[in-house]
């Protein structure tokens, strides 16, 4: 997730590593694996080192970024909360698949905290 409250989704780590560039690095506010494990990602040598980070899965935080990027960047719903990691990483995978993008940002105000 990006501090635009933009997306990206990756099939493997290695494909993350790849396209993640140390020039952005500020820009990344979360990332998270399938499992919705937060990720550390480092540029040894220039090239981008993706990990799974220390601690247990911040489920909460992954739901807030996702529930943001649906509304800012959608016209759909955000995927419920769902009772495990998992079953909230795969309603998540299936959402993004279906969205209906938007070319610029949804101006629609965030729902109250």
């Amino acid at each position: 997730m990006d501090d635009d409250q933009w997306v990206y989704v990756y099939s493997t780590v290695e494909d993350l590593a790849h396209d993640v560039e140390p020039a952005f690095a500020d820009d990344i506010v979360g990332a998270f694996d399938g499992s919705a494990r937060p990720l550390l990602i480092t540029w040894p040598e220039n090239s981008a080192h993706v990990v799974v980070a220390d601690g247990t899965s911040p489920l909460q935080q992954l739901q807030e970024h996702m529930d943001s990027f649906f509304h800012a960047w959608t016209t759909n719903a955000p995927p419920q909360h769902g009772a495990t990691a998992e079953e909230y990483v795969r309603s998540v995978l299936e959402a993004y698949a279906l969205r209906n993008e938007l070319r610029r940002k949804n101006k629609r105000r965030r729902k109250a905290e």
